[in-house]
């Protein structure tokens, strides 16, 4: 499997693990979505239709119910920082469900996984390859209830600024990782699926593992500029965002009768952008992560109580 990814999944330049001190300068950083969004730089638009910010082909959107759990599940605590690691050898193990983010060098990966945690827990650059070693953060549960808790693994970027020697160890992390319950892909929304990205779908499809493309930076197609756009501007902008979405379905499962493993959805998202006091489509995206390790609110189903069935003949007293 090493041997074709080498010419194209260049992953970035491995680098020594962060020390304990540097996580906790991290770690002490103010969580994103307890920031309320008149106090930063954010903006914050109203009255927005955000069912657009996804497109379901083979699932059911949740219900609000359901990302009212997602929401509060990533808020139970603060999110813990378990380990780092180069190789897929020297990784820790443990029993609690395992999803992973996978995407280009810059495509949002560690900015997204901060919004998503609620903590500036995960490197973050302007410049491609920040990320340089594959990280596990936990959230959720408590450490002595794991399988009620959900570790979130940050993968180093493909692409501009990275190695081939970084592609063999997430492959083999995603072929032989028992815990791996879900892979999401990331992809720029402004740039679509590149041929990276169909590469790597290609051998995910291989392995056999579910996996789920992500729009990351939305709000750069629905809100290109930091002013509220005119509702004709908006409705545009959102159909330009369908058309989107639609050819990462294309992507992704050009076969309705054979979906490879990929889950019939597209959830377009914004580690920035600030709608209705949330950030752009996060607990739709925390929703996906906590189905994909069937950690997900079920609604319980209310059974009625039998009911007797009383012949004709009885009723007309002619039994």
């Amino acid at each position: 499997m090493s041997s074709k990814l080498q010419p194209y999944l260049r992953i970035r330049h491995a680098q020594a693990g962060l020390s304990k001190t540097c996580h906790r300068s991290l770690a002490s950083h103010a969580a994103p979505d307890r920031l309320h969004p008149q106090s930063s730089k954010l903006h914050t638009v109203r009255a927005f239709p955000t069912s657009a910010l996804s497109y379901h082909w083979d699932t059911l959107p949740p219900t609000p119910a359901q990302l009212t759990h997602a929401s509060r599940f990533f808020k139970l605590q603060p999110p813990t920082f378990l380990w780092s690691a180069e190789k897929f050898k020297t990784m820790d193990f443990g029993d609690s469900p395992e999803v992973c983010f996978l995407g280009r060098s810059n495509a949002g990966k560690s900015s997204l996984l901060n919004a998503l945690l609620c903590k500036n827990i995960a490197h973050t650059s302007s410049k491609p390859g920040r990320t340089r070693l594959m990280n596990a953060f936990a959230v959720g549960g408590s450490e002595d209830n794991g399988k009620n808790r959900l570790v979130v693994l940050d993968m180093p970027g493909y692409g501009k600024g990275g190695r081939a020697e970084w592609g063999t160890q997430i492959m083999k992390y995603l072929e032989k990782r028992k815990e791996l319950k879900g892979t999401f892909l990331l992809v720029d929304a402004e740039h679509g699926v590149k041929k990276s990205d169909q590469q790597l779908l290609a051998m995910i499809k291989d392995i056999g593992i579910p996996y789920q493309v992500i729009l990351s930076k939305a709000d750069k197609i629905v809100f290109p500029r930091s002013r509220k756009p005119s509702p004709k501007a908006l409705e545009a902008r959102l159909s330009g965002l369908r058309r989107t979405m639609e050819s990462v379905k294309e992507a992704v499962q050009p076969d309705s009768e054979d979906d490879g493993g990929a889950v019939g959805e597209v959830i377009a998202c914004s580690s920035e952008k600030w709608i209705e006091g949330k950030r752009m489509g996060i607990d739709e995206v925390r929703f996906a992560m906590l189905r994909a390790a069937n950690l997900e609110y079920r609604p319980s189903i209310r059974l009625t109580s039998p009911v007797e069935i009383v012949p004709h003949e009885e009723i007309s007293g002619h039994g």
